[in-house]
């Protein structure tokens, strides 16, 4: 999670702010409230498509910008991305609708070096500016307890006392770690600089050195170790032996499986079984987009083979069938597909994958 932080200013300097909220009225009201304070300069108040421009024109030394505009649920989150990415001497504050532990942990994985809920007083706000603009994380004690919490449940290999994570090679520890937060190989590979066939072969050693058998194993063992309240190796053994699909749909998945990687989308997007981590969802899904596109090239090669010794008729029959087995299709009627994943996913059903 990288935060953004902005050089400290002088007592005497005013912090030149970008308002960026939810709409028009909520800028000017915004604008209004920060204006009459000394300490800030409101330097714009921008719409959505206008904020890097500005930003770019101006070099404000903040910018708050609202999670979500009107008809753009989370656009903020995706600017505030790019923003830090393109113009890191700007503090990002995050304005939420309110402080629950999803919305915060998003805003500063998105960027943020601050954020603040609407329900909090102007005067809260007020503190947290100056907070990121002396280059400090501007959360309250609520949202600080978040952070916290969501730094304690990523596993780690440091504090791991003596014993089997002591034979790991450092290059082995890194990859066990990236494998254990959900990394897919070509993630660990692209960004320690090896190869995809080289991540394979040092969780190979991993796993053999630890004495697991999979990520999910290995997991709940860095899990063991660091925090006693983990379920022990027992009852995971256990859970596994049970035959849960989401381990065996990422396996495919990872083998190049479309049907899979979009199993595993979805997972991460509503977190079931797996943390809920929009940019997992993206990639997953992203994938599974990029791969049925290949998949369909093929097949269309095939099927072009295929026509050439099928009689016509019997084509039409099979695309009538065809059309009816799409609209059936019970995975696109669900209203929220993960459903059809909880009551429908056999794990023997991706041994192979498509």
């Amino acid at each position: 999670m990288r935060l953004q932080s902005s050089p400290s200013l002088s007592p005497t300097q005013s912090i030149r702010i970008l308002i960026a909220d939810r709409n028009r009225m909520g800028n000017q009201l915004l604008a209004e409230s920060l204006g009459r304070d000394p300490r800030f300069e409101v330097v714009a108040a921008a719409a959505p498509k206008e904020i890097l421009s500005v930003v770019t024109n101006l070099q404000p030394d903040l910018a708050l910008i609202s999670a979500d505009f009107e008809g753009a649920a989370k656009k903020g989150l995706q600017i505030a991305r790019t923003l830090g990415s393109r113009n890191p001497s700007v503090g990002i504050i995050i304005l939420l609708e309110a402080s629950t532990q999803e919305s915060v942990i998003a805003a500063f994985r998105c960027g943020a070096a601050g954020v603040f809920s609407r329900t909090e007083s102007l005067a809260e706000l007020a503190r947290c500016i100056e907070r990121v603009s002396r280059g400090e994380i501007g959360a309250n004690k609520h949202h600080s307890e978040f952070l916290l919490q969501a730094l304690r449940s990523t596993p780690s290999c440091e504090g791991i006392g003596a014993g089997k994570i002591d034979q790991l090679s450092p290059r082995e520890l890194q990859v066990a770690e990236h494998a254990a937060q959900g990394e897919s190989n070509k993630q660990i590979a692209d960004r320690l600089g090896l190869s995809e066939h080289t991540v394979k072969n040092y969780l190979f050693h991993v796993f053999e050195k630890l004495g697991v058998s999979n990520r999910f194993e290995l997991l709940f063992l860095l899990f063991k170790e660091c925090n006693s309240a983990t379920p022990d190796r027992t009852s995971l053994t256990l859970a596994l032996e049970s035959g849960h699909p989401i381990e065996t749909y990422l396996v495919a998945a990872e083998e190049g499986s479309a049907a899979a990687q979009f199993v595993v989308g979805l997972a991460h997007l509503e977190g079931y079984c797996v943390e809920k981590n929009g940019l997992s969802a993206y990639y997953w899904l992203r994938l599974a987009e990029a791969s049925s596109r290949e998949l369909g090239h093929r097949s269309r090669a095939l099927l072009e083979q295929l026509r050439n010794g099928v009689e016509a008729h019997q084509i039409e029959d099979v695309e009538q069938r065809i059309s009816i087995a799409v609209k059936n299709n019970k995975l696109f009627q669900s209203q929220r597909p993960v459903e059809f994943i909880k009551r429908n996913a056999d794990p023997l059903a991706l041994n192979i994958a498509i």
